[in-house]
């Protein structure tokens, strides 16, 4: 099988058709990364027992908060995975309507790693946890021949308050089960999207290309002055991976739907918005917002940009992009209307005169360099 995420077909053959939901309805699957387990379900008991001994006491009590999890694993070889594991799987969070609490990590290390390399994996783990406020509580880290450079795998828990947040959205039964990180307003379905505008924060290839500069900045630096590499290098800051503004800001602004960008960038994200939504798509190339850095690091690498990774971007489908923009930019958070979602099937990229489909997500093509 190809580098990096397994494709389409296999993931449907070989993952989703073994899975057969049980308990909980509204797990992780179909093209999202944050599952949601409702403490409805998990308190049944306990209410029913209390209820017994007090009679006093209130069914909503047992009410409030709604369990979400994700994980994202970092398998190239780049120094700050910690950050990027942590970073990415608390964005998840942010992006199903929740706030991390707690991360578990899990390291494999190679046998020839020495102890500093370890010690720098939890230095950055810890600080992208703080920043998204939660907490590193625990995990696994072992030595193993079965790899040649550290592995970081990042499962953040948190939880989205139903009751005190009156702009909490719940998916809606007919979605449960395939868009756990989606916002649904209360009175629609996801089929009902068609004709929102499709925006996105901050800009694409962040992450990407805050890791070549990181990482391979002797490259860079034999065709852009140093400033290039600065620049990149501050992509992989916490106030450019991190969505928990982005995301707050989209749902107290009545976004339809929101997911986060990451590996396989945009054109990934957009795919799989398209597969959340049920929608078509006409995106214009040229509105998707991209520093010109990122424009010259990637061309340093000969690696496409719109395939990178890209943790900071939010994606955005709402009725009214102005307004979201607008309210974004008011935060300081920069955005830009990419496109709308349509009625129909087909997924089209508009590059000035030139129209072409959106292919199926591919390959990130951070794996080409590390």
């Amino acid at each position: 099988m190809r580098i990096g995420k397994i494709t389409e077909n296999v993931l449907k053959r070989s993952v989703w058709k073994q899975i057969h939901n049980g308990r909980y309805k509204n797990g992780a699957a179909g093209y999202t990364d944050c599952a949601c387990f409702g403490t409805n379900e998990i308190d049944t008991d306990a209410r029913r027992n209390n209820n017994k001994e007090n009679p006093s006491v209130n069914r909503n009590d047992f009410k409030g908060n709604e369990i979400l999890s994700s994980v994202h694993t970092v398998t190239a070889d780049v120094k700050h995975c910690g950050k990027y594991a942590v970073a990415c799987a608390c964005n998840n969070i942010f992006a199903g309507g929740g706030q991390p609490k707690q991360v578990l990590l899990s390291i494999t290390l190679p046998k020839d790693c020495e102890e500093q390399v370890l010690r720098q994996i939890m230095k950055d783990a810890e600080a992208a946890a703080i920043y998204n406020g939660a907490e590193i509580a625990g995990g696994h880290t072992e030595v193993s021949e079965a790899v040649n450079h550290p592995l970081v795998t990042a499962t953040a828990v948190g939880y989205k308050d139903v009751i005190s947040d009156n702009k909490s959205i719940s998916v809606s039964d007919e979605c449960k089960g395939q868009v756990a990180d989606t916002i649904i307003k209360p009175d629609m379905r996801l089929k009902n999207a068609a004709d929102c505008d499709i925006v996105v924060t901050k800009w694409i290839a962040l992450s990407g290309c805050a890791m070549l500069s990181e990482d391979r900045k002797d490259k860079i630096i034999e065709r852009y002055p140093s400033f290039i590499i600065d620049a990149g290098t501050s992509f992989g800051g916490m106030d450019y991976l991190s969505i928990k503004d982005d995301a707050r800001i989209a749902r107290e602004n009545e976004a339809v739907c929101i997911h986060d960008v990451s590996s396989g960038g945009i054109f990934a994200a957009l795919w799989e918005l398209g597969q959340m939504t049920g929608c078509g798509m006409e995106v214009n190339l040229k509105a998707i917002p991209i520093r010109q850095e990122s424009v010259e690091i990637t061309d340093v690498f000969d690696v496409n940009p719109y395939l990178l990774a890209s943790a900071g971007a939010l994606l955005i489908a709402t009725r009214d992009g102005s307004l979201m923009v607008d309210a974004l930019e008011k935060e300081g958070i920069p955005s830009a209307i990419i496109g709308k979602l349509t009625s129909g099937n087909d997924r089209i990229i508009i590059n000035e005169d030139e129209t072409r489909f959106l292919d199926l997500p591919q390959s990130d093509e951070i794996h080409k360099i590390f």
